[in-house]
């Protein structure tokens, strides 16, 4: 859930709406579930640098 919410996120430039859109999902369980992706991976998705590592990382899978 975690891996296909922050992939959904990213590909959806962090826009919440179109995020919850996609999956299917009130907006708020994308909040928590991104939540708890950057709790888990100490990074903020507020932070570029941190998207585009993420985002390297989900690529190499």
């Amino acid at each position: 859930m975690l891996l296909e919410t922050l992939d959904t996120f990213l590909t959806h430039n962090g826009s919440w709406a179109r995020t919850a859109e996609a999956l299917h999902l009130h907006v708020n369980t994308v909040h928590y579930r991104i939540g708890r992706v950057e709790l888990l991976t100490g990074r903020d998705l507020a932070r570029l640098d941190h998207k585009l590592d993420l985002k390297a990382a989900l690529l190499c899978r």
